[in-house]
């Protein structure tokens, strides 16, 4: 009989592996992946080995910014390196960056919606076309190595995305991070809704150090970075249309039709239209209103081009004006 080797909280079951017979541990955890975008471009942009070491440097820097922003329990940022407790590790893969966790905390879904709400600002500052995904699942990471379903479930939220949202700098949220979020009103308000996808909001938290990023900003930075047209179009698009916490609470938003959630049922709510298989047959969120639809026995209806949350994101994003 073949042997489980990893549990839902992290507590995988050890496996030897490799020549010297070292042990190897899957884990559950978050993952988040952000890639900024445009970087092979500027690596043949260098056409000597002076502007690919300042290339090299500058994401040193971008990668220093990334862990600089990470909710450590404990931490310490010097000048060169982050110093932070273990509840968090990084890896890098050149400018694509991860933050995973290799043994469980409370609360994590929530932390690491504030560190990619964090991160994602920190990037857009330090000059990155951010594009990102959180995703959840196993993982290994052994040396140098990281793989697993996990990873994969927030690289194709960053990269394998298609339609109205393939071009939106933001963050998106994958089911199966989704399904690990409690609906406490502060995870609802740290996500949401854009042409039935969930993302990460892309300014309701703030920094007091780096300011308010209102659309305004996240735009000219996109700008400043050389986000192309297309990029800009859509990302505006995302900022003046998702669907916030405060409009998903409005009889008829979108966020209730997809979920059947309303005051009245709460969380009970999520009994009832959870994916009947597993996550892993679900790769993106129209896969996931599908299911939902047929076990409530409704059609899902695809949104028209930019009908979700009109103005609701615009709103909010510029709620000090």
């Amino acid at each position: 009989m073949p042997m489980k080797w990893w549990r839902r909280k992290g507590k995988g079951r050890r496996r030897r592996s490799g020549a010297r017979g070292e042990e190897v541990r899957p884990f559950v955890s978050p993952v988040l992946a952000v890639d900024g975008l445009g970087f092979n471009a500027r690596i043949d942009a260098c056409r000597d080995a002076e502007s690919l070491g300042r290339l090299a440097l500058e994401l040193d820097a971008q990668f220093h910014g990334f862990r600089s922003k990470i909710p450590f329990e404990v931490m310490r940022v010097g000048p060169d390196e982050v110093l932070g407790s273990d509840e968090f590790s990084t890896v890098r893969f050149n400018d694509m960056f991860i933050l995973f966790s290799e043994s469980p905390r409370d609360n994590l879904p929530l932390r690491y919606l504030v560190a990619a709400s964090l991160a994602y600002h920190q990037l857009l500052a330090n000059g990155f076309i951010v594009r990102g995904g959180l995703g959840f699942g196993p993982v290994v990471h052994h040396r140098d190595l990281f793989l697993g379903r996990g990873f994969l479930d927030a690289y194709r939220m960053a990269e394998s995305r298609a339609g109205p949202v393939r071009d939106v700098c933001a963050i998106m949220v994958s089911p199966s991070f989704f399904w690990e979020v409690s609906w406490s009103r502060q995870c609802c308000r740290v996500i949401c809704l854009y042409e039935d996808h969930y993302f990460v909001h892309p300014n309701f938290l703030v920094d007091p150090e780096m300011g308010e990023f209102d659309n305004d900003r996240i735009l000219r930075c996109l700008k400043d970075a050389g986000a192309d047209a297309k990029k800009m179009t859509e990302t505006k698009r995302f900022l003046e249309r998702f669907e916030d916490y405060d409009t998903a609470m409005l009889p008829g938003s979108r966020s209730r039709e997809l979920t059947g959630w309303t005051p009245e049922r709460g969380a009970e709510a999520r009994k009832h239209v959870g994916p009947s298989r597993p996550l892993e047959w679900f790769d993106d969120w129209p896969s996931v209103h599908r299911e939902v639809a047929r076990q409530l026995g409704t059609i899902y209806e695809p949104p028209e081009r930019g009908s979700i949350g009109s103005g609701a994101g615009g709103d909010r994003g510029k709620r000090q004006d």
